[in-house]
């Protein structure tokens, strides 16, 4: 019998994959499908595949007729040339890769490739590459001009550095409060804590990439509820 079988992934220990679960359930659910045990990982999308044990297990795992869902396109990888190998190698074994925010699937039903669907989870792949890229270098000029300024807030070099990280590690969180989310919805669309989300506030505020506004003390409250 075929299976169904999610796989999750999450760039720090600090994340949780419960939202990216709960959706696939559902779909699945509303389409059928029965949930074969999930691979979950804690890895940086841009690492390369080799460097990801978990997708050793979805290889071994997987069999000729199965499907692979996933969330979006980025759960698989933020590196365009890791991801299409992926699905290669996936496509090869006569495994399905369904992503469930565009609704494609790499395989027909009858097994054939679906060579449109593949085309455009390839654009999916590079736009969240770019979008890390893009991510990289905005964190890395304000970085540059902290540094330059020796001091930020009171805060040494290494400080800063710290928060590149910081920002990187949760480019999800960068993302959402950039486009100006406050910090419960920021909370609750990425599944981070309030704290998690006024660090890397307070990191973008160090960077130069937002401007030093406190947050409602009411917002923060009703987001630690």
């Amino acid at each position: 019998m075929p299976q169904y079988i999610p796989f999750v992934r999450v760039s720090t220990k600090q994340q949780e994959t419960a939202r990216q679960l709960a959706d696939i359930a559902t779909y699945a659910s509303a389409q059928g499908w029965p949930l074969a045990e999930s691979v979950q990982e804690v890895i940086s999308g841009a690492k390369r595949n080799r460097e990801r044990p978990a997708l050793d297990e979805l290889l071994r795992r997987t069999r000729r007729g199965d499907t692979v869902v996933v969330t979006e396109i980025s759960r698989l990888g933020r590196d365009t040339a890791q991801v299409l190998d992926l699905i290669e190698q996936l496509s090869e074994r006569g495994v399905c890769v369904y992503v469930l925010n565009h609704r494609l699937a790499t395989l027909r039903a009858d097994g054939t490739r679906d060579a449109m669907a593949q085309a455009m989870l390839t654009f999916g792949a590079e736009f969240a590459r770019l979008e890390r890229v893009t991510l990289r270098e905005r964190v890395q000029s304000g970085v540059d001009h902290a540094r330059s300024q020796g001091r930020v807030g009171g805060r040494p070099t290494t400080a800063i550095k710290d928060d590149a990280q910081l920002l990187l590690d949760h480019a999800d969180v960068v993302t959402k409060l950039l486009a100006g989310q406050s910090i419960r919805d920021t909370g609750l669309l990425t599944e981070k804590s309030p704290t998690t989300v006024n660090k890397v506030r307070k990191a973008l505020v160090a960077v130069g990439k937002i401007k030093d506004n406190k947050p409602d003390k009411a917002q923060t409250d009703t987001a630690s509820a």
